[in-house]
């Protein structure tokens, strides 16, 4: 009786371990199109651009530092000290001297002078600045196809587009097998 009890498992085993076999059969079958739709996703593609601002202000306006400005503060002095010096004194040369000496201090007030401001102007100013301009593009990734075919509506996913009214052909796979 031992003998049997345990001879009764590997027969279970034996049953069960036998490969089930299926059937498949494969069959072409023409379907017309009823419907497409695009698949799309979005993309968001982010652009450099240089971006230029301009804005009025007020600008300060300098002194001339050139030597021409030195030789006009020469001239204005010498015609000022020169006048001054024939008013107060009649005498011979007072003239010359206030010339000479009103030039000097002339010259003097004009290197004094030379790079500071003197006042301001309204002016555009511009400037250029990078920034990102982000756009959004939609990308068509595929398509959905509504398609009639053994009397049933049937939904498949491609890449490729097709037209409405199109007849394709479908790869049909059918399996048999035990349950």
């Amino acid at each position: 009786m031992k003998k049997t009890l345990l001879s009764l498992p590997i027969m279970a085993l034996a049953v069960t371990a036998q490969p089930a076999f299926a059937e498949t059969r494969i069959e072409t079958v023409l379907g017309t199109v009823t419907s497409v739709t695009p698949l799309t996703t979005n993309i968001v593609r982010e652009t450099p651009k240089t971006e230029r601002i301009c804005k009025d202000e007020k600008v300060p306006i300098y002194a001339k530092g050139s030597d021409d400005g030195e030789l006009g503060g020469l001239i204005i002095g010498g015609l000022i000290g020169s006048a001054v010096g024939n008013k107060l004194s009649d005498a011979n040369g007072a003239g010359a001297a206030g010339a000479v000496a009103g030039a000097l201090l002339g010259r003097e007030q004009s290197k004094k002078n030379k790079g500071k401001i003197v006042g301001y102007e309204q002016q555009t100013v511009c400037s250029e600045n990078q920034i990102l301009v982000s756009e959004t593009i939609e990308r068509v990734t595929g398509y959905r196809l509504k398609i009639e075919a053994d009397d049933r509506i049937l939904q498949l996913e491609v890449p490729d587009n097709r037209q409405v009214g199109e007849r394709v052909e479908l790869r049909k796979e059918v399996s048999y097998s035990l349950r």
